[in-house]
């Protein structure tokens, strides 16, 4: 045996690393299209549904819930519950709006979620914003102060508000790709959001 290399095993190696570097080098001006078209494609899903797990800490506490969230166009409704259902609430919105429901019967209501969940739980969190997010898009109305692409056009990191969001993964939903993993990150407060269970009724 020899250390020389082949040139038909030579060549298909090259062959490998060509393809590879024209996968990963991208042109911006490509990767920017796909994005647009990535949001066209997001500006028609009005209606989805999406169960999962989040874990969120702040201010040194620690809470991991399973949620369910199901959006009707400006209409949602978010079902949350600790381990094996424990303190299950419901959260049902509509602009200028919102009504928070626990497992007793006790209700609240607030003209927006991030004021209703700050004065149930005392954490400032990002539900209007997280309704873009979750569906991997920039949320409407704020400023976006940074936005990276992955190679095929999709959202990689955005900052809006102060929360940094990172799409860790990503899952094909009837030919649209969707958010299996988000994780969200402001000061000390971490969010992370684990996806399954997509279904889109927008057709």
């Amino acid at each position: 045996m020899t250390g020389r290399w082949s040139p038909r095993l030579l060549a298909g190696l090259l062959a490998a690393l060509v393809l590879s570097g024209c996968a990963l080098l991208v042109p911006e001006d490509e990767r920017e299209a796909q994005y647009e078209a990535f949001l066209e494609e997001r500006a028609e899903l009005r209606d989805w549904s999406v169960a999962g797990r989040a874990a969120l800490r702040a201010e040194g506490e620690a809470v991991s819930l399973s949620l369910r969230w199901e959006q009707r166009g400006e209409v949602y409704t978010i079902n949350l519950s600790g381990p094996f259902g424990a303190g299950a609430v419901r959260i049902e919105g509509q602009p200028g709006r919102v009504t928070l429901r626990d497992g007793a019967g006790q209700s609240a209501t607030a003209q927006s979620p991030e004021e209703l969940l700050a004065a149930q739980t005392g954490h400032q969190l990002p539900v209007t914003a997280l309704r873009d997010w979750i569906v991997g898009r920039p949320a409407d109305g704020l400023e976006v102060d940074e936005l990276s692409l992955d190679r095929v056009g999709r959202p990689d990191r955005l900052e809006q508000a102060g929360w940094r969001v990172d799409f860790q993964g990503w899952t094909d939903v009837d030919g649209v790709d969707l958010p299996s993993r988000v994780d969200l990150t402001r000061g000390s407060t971490q969010m992370r959001v684990a996806l399954s269970g997509w279904s889109r009724s927008d057709d």
